[in-house]
């Protein structure tokens, strides 16, 4: 298929295309965005595992009390969990501060707020037509997607708008740094935001982990890589513009490459 024309829309391939698409990876992600995915994933357990241990009131108890007095034990004292639940938040809050300053050039800017989270027409449409096919009330096709899927980019929107949100009121319980009513605002706020990403979170973490159609996706947050059968059927538009760069690089190669001089 390299030889020929590159297709505007996904065409029907022969077996032998996909299988042979099948065996070829394209790069998806740098290994910056796969470390601070697993940063993230790895701050995100620890800190829901130690936050609903802290969570000990009897009129809003979420985890029974063998498991706060379990986590309680392992680290020593419930003073202990509040103190690696606040470390590890602080690192985490530091952490993306370094990457968002130092890597919205190279990272933040094109992979997160064009690739990740810039909607356009075809995703409004995606969504419209997941919703319609999820009620069975129509049999339209989904429209071709870029390197992420528009439920991907909504979960997304979600984080990084709630992040914020997390780390003010982290901070905020944290210190007490205003008045008690302040402080009383900032954890409602704090734990309706860390509700609301688990949430999605566990979505996420089915749709990738266990999903069939998305295992790909999963393991390319440890190889870097898809292969082309899976970019061609689920993101179209990312693997055309994929391969219409690397098009034009072989050229660019080719016509910069001197040519071996004729032997007489």
């Amino acid at each position: 298929m390299n030889a020929q024309p590159i297709p505007t829309h996904p065409i029907a391939l022969t077996a032998e295309e996909a299988t042979g698409m099948e065996q070829r990876n394209i790069k998806k992600h740098d290994v910056a965005i796969i470390l601070l995915h697993w940063f993230n994933a790895s701050v995100w357990l620890i800190e829901l595992i130690s936050g609903l241990a802290l969570i000990v009131g009897a009129a809003y108890r979420v985890m029974p009390q063998w498991y706060t007095t379990m986590i309680a034990s392992a680290l020593g004292s419930r003073a202990n969990v509040l103190r690696v639940h606040i470390a590890i938040g602080l690192t985490w809050i530091i952490v993306f501060l370094v990457y968002g300053v130092f890597g919205y050039r190279n990272y933040l800017r094109k992979e997160v707020l064009v690739n990740e989270i810039g909607l356009d027409q075809d995703d409004w449409q995606w969504l419209r037509i997941r919703v319609l096919l999820i009620l069975n009330r129509t049999k339209e096709a989904l429209p071709e997607q870029g390197s992420y899927n528009a439920g991907q980019k909504l979960f997304a929107l979600l984080v990084y708008a709630a992040l914020p949100v997390i780390a003010v009121t982290g901070i905020i319980m944290s210190f007490h740094l205003f008045e008690t009513s302040v402080v009383a605002w900032a954890m409602l706020l704090h734990f309706l935001a860390v509700g609301m990403v688990v949430s999605g979170l566990m979505v996420h973490a089915y749709m990738g982990a266990v999903f069939p159609e998305e295992r790909p996706a999963f393991f390319s947050m440890i190889t870097g890589r898809v292969n082309e059968l899976f970019a061609y059927k689920h993101h179209f538009k990312w693997w055309k513009q994929t391969k219409i760069e690397q098009r034009r690089w072989q050229q660019e190669f080719q016509s910069t490459t001197p040519s071996e001089p004729k032997s007489d």
